[in-house]
């Protein structure tokens, strides 16, 4: 079960969490599950960076495969706000905006993601 937050565009995964607060979809973490069934595997090497920084979302507009090195380098609030644009290329400046776990979505985004039916 998951709850749209309509003013970030998260899905918010309301099932059972681990002690870190990532939800999970059965045995997997569900934001690994949705982008599996999305866009295949996590590529090797890489790691699911929430953009959000909410661990229960499970919205693959919000994830991006990283390094785990720039992984650990973006829970940096300073560093996610020195970021220019989203992983579209949006400009984050215009497209902005921060949720109250201080993580930082692309608005634009999340319009789009909205109109591909993408967050239901």
């Amino acid at each position: 079960m998951a709850d749209l937050d309509p003013v970030f565009g998260c899905i918010l995964s309301s099932g059972r969490r681990d002690r870190d607060g990532y939800a999970f979809h059965g045995t997997t973490r569900a934001h690994i599950a949705a982008w599996t069934a999305e866009h295949g595997p996590v590529p090797d090497g890489m790691v699911l960076d929430h953009a959000c920084n909410r661990r229960h979302c499970r919205a693959t507009h919000h994830l991006e495969p990283v390094t785990q090195s720039e992984n650990l380098k973006r829970k940096s609030w300073r560093y996610r706000m020195k970021l220019a644009t989203c992983r579209q290329g949006h400009d984050l400046k215009l497209y902005g905006a921060q949720t109250p776990e201080r993580g930082r979505v692309c608005r634009q985004c999340n319009r789009e993601a909205n109109k591909q039916g993408a967050t239901k």
